[in-house]
């Protein structure tokens, strides 16, 4: 019988799993965990904090036992510590009994995710946490609750730095927000950002530039710009770091610690595939350039792609990734997709941005909407995208993401057929002038 194992059970990995089962009922299929949790939704552990989540189970996809019922074997806190690419073998520890032991694949898929990047100065603090699998968000509401927080430092104003503070926020803390530079979530223009602070200061939440954390005194921090704050409660998030160490003697290739993968899914290595937050790929509309999709959606889009290679459908591919992704901050919503600032510089190119009402300006509620592009001089295509406002950027968004991948142009734009209704939109929406005023600006070049 032909064996599958699977390294690594939250999202990427767990799906994969279970598109496989579904696709062949016979093939063995083992899922080795290094935590206690598999395939629960990390992306809403904030909104637990904050309540919008009310229930802990909800977060949680399948269970060990679940997945059991569906013959795919489930082996949490054995961690995958080898592989033998020549021997189709991993080394795995069993972490409660301090066991190691050999098992055989005929197929391996690699989902180990990343770790968060710790900070030499907060080591061994009791109160200083970061929020990356369910064990921590059950060590953190612990922790607020037992020992009655009123007041938190986040170090890093990424995803988790933003969801969290509001979060903290809405529960009653009070959050300082440490940036060790002038400029907050780096993923949105410098010039577009400034909804974040606005937001910070609607919020109460105090925004310290250009400091860090040099030590951790008791209850306080002591930062480097020599002030000293009330820290009972710290959680960092100043990135990850993939979980790829355990590879560097199997013969798989690594780029910089992340996993090259091509159309298939695969690895250098025929019968290894591997997807999700360790892996690096492609744009799929600037394919020259590689991308790493720490994100969902490229991880259970690649779970679906592997499941049926392996399988034997070998006409399903992957063919790269926009990285659209979006974040809400309080009442804000910022959105973008595409190639970094620095990499569209390279490309020939111009901007195009759009201002007006995210629905009819007559409403009530209409309120403001940012749309950035950046267009390729040669070839029309959207190189990036930007958006900003309160209302309607998720939309604004998906759009002028399923129109890039579909292969449509800024100048395309002005044929975009709204879902038009006053409280929705505007006759000529956001989108639309995008359209027009690339059509214009082409003509200038």
């Amino acid at each position: 019988m032909t064996k599958v194992i699977v390294v690594g059970g939250v999202a990427g990995g767990a799906t994969a799993a279970s598109q496989l089962r579904r696709l062949n009922p016979e093939i063995e299929i083992v899922i080795y965990e290094r935590y206690r949790d598999v395939s629960y939704g990390s992306c809403g552990m904030p909104y637990y904090i904050g309540g919008e989540v009310e229930k802990w189970d909800s977060l949680v996809n399948m269970t060990p036992e679940k997945f059991k019922d569906k013959d795919i074997f489930v082996k949490t806190e054995h961690e995958v510590i080898a592989v033998n690419s020549a021997d189709n073998t991993v080394t795995v520890l069993d972490k409660i009994n301090k066991q190691e032991f050999t098992d055989s694949y005929d197929y391996l898929i690699l989902s180990p995710g990343g770790s968060p990047k710790k900070l030499s100065s907060v080591k061994g603090s009791e109160q200083v946490f970061s929020l990356h699998k369910l064990e921590d968000l059950d060590y953190i509401m612990s922790y607020i609750e037992d020992n009655k927080i009123k007041e938190a430092v986040l170090v890093g104003s990424g995803y988790i730095g933003l969801e969290v503070t509001e979060n903290l926020t809405d529960k009653g803390i009070h959050v300082t927000i440490l940036q060790h530079d002038e400029q907050i979530y780096k993923n949105i223009e410098a010039d577009m950002n400034g909804v974040l602070y606005e937001a910070m200061t609607e919020h109460g939440v105090t925004l310290k530039l250009n400091t860090e954390i040099d030590s951790i005194e008791g209850k306080k921090a002591v930062l480097t710009n020599g002030e000293t704050i009330d820290a009972p409660l710290i959680i960092t998030g100043v990135g990850i770091t993939p979980n790829t160490v355990f590879l560097e003697s199997s013969n798989v290739i690594l780029n910089d610690g992340l996993i090259p993968i091509n159309k298939n899914g695969q690895t250098n290595i025929d019968n290894i595939y591997a997807l999700g937050d360790a892996t690096v790929t492609h744009y799929q509309h600037v394919p020259e350039l590689t991308m790493q999709a720490a994100l969902a959606w490229p991880a259970h889009r690649l779970a679906h792609i592997i499941a049926n290679q392996i399988a034997g459908d070998k006409s399903i591919t992957h063919e790269g990734f926009l990285g659209t992704n979006i974040v809400k901050f309080f009442d804000y919503h910022i959105a973008i997709f595409g190639l970094s600032e620095k990499e569209v510089a390279d490309i020939p190119h111009f901007v195009v941005d759009q201002k007006q009402k995210n629905k009819s300006g007559y409403m009530n509620d209409a309120a403001p909407i940012h749309v950035r592009v950046y267009v390729s001089k040669e070839s029309g295509i959207i190189l990036r995208a930007a958006v900003v406002g309160t209302g309607g950027v998720d939309k604004r968004i998906d759009v002028l993401s399923a129109h890039t991948r579909l292969g449509g142009t800024a100048y395309d734009l002005i044929n975009i057929e709204v879902g038009y209704s006053p409280p929705f939109s505007s006759p000529k929406d956001v989108i639309n002038m995008v359209g027009y005023k690339a059509i214009e600006k082409a003509k200038e070049k």
